[in-house]
This record gives structure tokens, sequence and C-alpha cells, in this order.
């Protein structure tokens, strides 16, 4: 068996943190995550509205087809633009899951099955609690298997997958490998980076799964059986995202004996190991090892695509339930927006593909990165001021319309309070395009003027050749 044939090039990716209520200011759960994919690779956010289908029909999702249920329940997906499937998302039970990929001594399989983003979204579409939606990952998993390539430019590129499952009451942790698994409820914090975490402790597994370690040479059986002991893949680039799940306990030890709150996740999400040993010498694109917040360049060519951080509040009232604040590319060069349990998404942020568009958010946001990179140390504070700007006047905005939704809901005034929600999300995304259109016009100027740092010229006339992304070198 050749166990190590499955790594790509592009292994270093995404990073995620639950926050189980008993651990956060608030009193709820909080999910966070940065989806980190291919440079090119537009990651749309889109909603999806509950549907009901005939008896018999099935559901083509990337590879194949699947048995499809009579009702699926409406869904904020943030989707790679080729996938069928969520890289995270959340449904309108609250049900929010983010996947990691995992590497193993077991390859991952080749053959076209169920991507782990398919996974994700069938058990959105499906669940109505964070377990149900567990359970309905597993049944398919176990049944169809997962597998088939995970990158639109490299069929060879394969993994295993983790989810963090959350609701407004749990959250659970899965990881597999092959069609074999582990699960484990979590409490406190709880940060990953694409490395197995669950040891001993885990509440529950496949039927089996000792036996198939040790059927795979990977488990003696007079130790106790360590999960992520028997399946890790030790590897230096499979291993990389262990500086960043570090990292993560650094940042979260740096807050103190306190509680957490959604800002904290950006402060997690945002970094790029500022302050230590391998803080980057020339900004986020000139590093040695990929950060939590990554820009695409070696060792781990992937970037943050997306971010998403769900704050559950009061389950109260169904539209006032969660706050689903996201942003696309790399969120340190990036605008956090609110999106509530309406049913809407702006339309612009649904567009994109792998080829630069200006209808497309995603794109506009890939934009303001790459001219931030131009002159990461000058033109990323430049970003900060602008965000510490409209980070608080969004925060502001999204707090009014729940506590003003709130009370229209006990009113039972739905309508009113739904299009109050819209409007403010409108508002939201319309000051952050604002924003990066001055920012754009603002770096690009500077940029003609006075040129790009050296080292990335080379990088940004590739990416311009390969996308059509119109900036300045």
């Amino acid at each position: 068996m050749n166990r190590h044939k499955q790594i790509c090039g592009c292994t270093p990716s995404c990073d995620t943190v639950a926050v189980e209520k008993s651990a956060s200011v608030s009193g709820f759960n909080i999910l966070a995550k940065n989806s980190d994919r291919e440079t090119d690779e537009c990651q749309n956010l889109k909603f999806f509205p509950a549907e009901d289908h005939a008896k018999g029909e099935t559901v083509k999702c990337t590879y194949i087809e699947v048995p499809q249920v009579e009702h699926t329940y409406a869904m904020i997906g943030s989707q790679p633009w080729w996938i069928w499937g969520f890289e995270m998302g959340i449904n309108e039970h609250g049900v929010c899951i983010g996947n990691e990929a995992d590497w193993s001594e077991i390859p991952a399989q080749k053959e076209e099955a169920l991507l782990g983003m398919d996974l994700l979204r069938l058990g959105l579409e499906r669940g109505r609690t964070a377990y149900q939606a567990m359970h309905v990952i597993i049944d398919h998993l176990e049944k169809y298997g997962q597998g088939g390539g995970c990158a639109y430019q490299n069929p060879d590129d394969n993994y295993h997958n983790t989810f963090m499952i959350a609701d407004s009451e749990a959250m659970w942790l899965l990881e597999t490998v092959d069609r074999h698994w582990a699960a484990k409820r979590i409490t406190g914090i709880y940060p990953i980076s694409n490395l197995y975490t669950i040891g001993t402790d885990f509440d529950e597994c496949s039927e089996g799964l000792v036996d198939y370690a040790v059927a795979n040479g990977l488990h003696d059986p007079r130790r106790t059986f360590d999960f992520s002991k028997s399946f890790v893949l030790l590897n230096t680039r499979t291993l990389s995202g262990y500086p960043r799940e570090q990292r993560a306990h650094e940042i979260i030890r740096s807050f103190g004996n306190r509680k957490y709150t959604g800002e904290d996740m950006w402060t997690i999400l945002r970094d790029h190991f500022e302050g230590s040993m391998l803080e980057p010498r020339w900004g986020a694109a000139a590093t040695l090892a990929a950060g939590i917040c990554m820009h695409g360049c070696e060792p781990g060519p992937c970037q943050s695509a997306a971010t998403m951080v769900t704050e559950y509040r009061k389950p109260d009232f169904k539209m006032t339930k969660f706050v689903y604040w996201a942003s696309m590319a790399p969120p340190c060069s990036s605008f956090a927006m609110p999106f509530f349990n309406i049913g809407y998404i702006p339309e612009a942020m649904g567009r994109g593909t792998n080829k630069y568009s200006e209808d497309s958010f995603w794109w506009k946001a890939k934009r303001l990165q790459v001219d931030v990179e131009a002159d990461h140390p000058k033109y990323s504070q430049w970003i900060k001021d602008e965000r510490r700007y409209l980070d608080a006047l969004f925060h502001q905005a999204s707090e009014r319309a729940l506590q003003a939704a709130d009370m229209l809901l006990a009113q039972g005034n739905e309508k009113s309070a739904e299009e109050l929600l819209r409007g403010c999300t409108d508002e939201c995304f319309e000051k952050a395009n604002a924003s990066m259109d001055m920012l754009i016009e603002k770096i690009e100027a500077d940029i003609k003027e006075n040129g790009t740092d050296v080292f990335r010229v080379k990088n940004h006339l590739a990416f311009i050749e390969k996308t059509g992304l119109p900036i300045p070198v």
C-alpha cells in the first residue's frame, strides 16, 4: 500500500474554532471557520430555500447521485463555484457545520464518491439538530464513502474529512477515516487545524473501528486505542496544521482567564503568527509557515477563501436565533457582514467562477487582497483603520436590528421584522462594498506611483494572466 501518494501540493487548509456556550460571554454557542482553498477558487455565499421532493427522486452531488428525501431545509451555504456541497453553512433550524481536510496513514479514496463538502450539505439539508445532522453525515459516509478530486485543478487532491457541527444547544466533532469515524461532544473552547484531535475520549465511533486499525497495522491491542495516534499521517506537509492549531491555543491563552466572544474568533482567524518566531518578514504574503489567515504563498499555496463566525442567540424566535457573520477572501483584508435567518443573501455574493468578474463580490474582495499584498505592511494598516470603523458600525447596526426585530416578532409582526433584518444586511453590504471600492482605487493609485514589492511581482503577474484580474504591478 502506497500510503503517502495522496498528498498534494495544496495541503495546508482550514482552521475552525468551536466555543461551547459555557465558555462564551453571551452564554450561547459560537462556531467560527476559515475556509482555505485554491487561490483562484471563488467561494460564493448563497441562500438555498426549503424544498419538497417527489418520492423516488435522487439528487446529483458533485460526482454521484444519492436518494433524495421528501423535504430539505432552507440553508445559507458557502460554496466553491464548481462543487455541489458547501465548505460551511447553516440551516433554518440553526444547525451550522464546517468541514476540514485530514490526512491519514489510510490513503483517501480517489474513486468518485461524496466529497466532504457534499456530506456537509446533506447534513444541513436533512438535520434539525447538530446530533441529527452528524448522523446524516455518518449514514451517507458509511453507505457511499468519501472520495474523488477535492480541487478542481487537481483530481489527485484527495482527503478524509473532519466536521465541526453545532446548534444552539450542542456542539459535536466528527472525525473520519475512509468509512470509519469517531465523534465527541465539545465543551469549552476547541480549535482544530487539519489534524485529528480525538484521542481516547470519543463518545461514539463506527462499528469495528478498533479492528480496522489493528488490521491496518495502526493499533497495538495491548494499548488503549487512540484515534488520532492510530490514523494521523506523520508528514511535514500534513502536519502543517499543528503550528496553526498551537497558535490558536496560544492566542486563546493570551485572552486570559475569561470567557470568549465572536470578536475573539476574528482575532484568531485573522492571525499571521504576529509577535512570534514565525511572524512573516515582510507581511502576510511572505511567510515561512502557512498561518491561520492564509494568503496563497509557499509553503502553503492555499488562501483563506471565505470566513464565517456564527453567533447563536436566545431561541425565542426563528428569525433572530443566530447571526451568521461572513467575509470573503482572507479575513484580514476584508469586512465581516451580518446575515440572518430570513432567507436572504445579496445576489452579488453568489456570483463568480475561477475567472475575474466585475459583478462578483468575491472577486472584488480577492482584488483588494492582492492589492494589499503589493506592500502588506503599508496597505494592511489602511485596511485595519477602515475595518475598525466598519466593525463597530456593523455590530451596532446588527444589535439594534435584532432587538427591534425581537420586539416586532413578539407582537406577531413577522413581515416588518424580516424587512428590518434585510435592511440591516443591505446597509452593511452596501457600506462594505463602498469601502472596498474606495480602498481598491486608493491602493492601486499608490501602486502605480510606487510599484509593488519585488518579491510579489512574479506572483501577481502569473495571477493576472491566469484569472484576468485587472490590477497594476
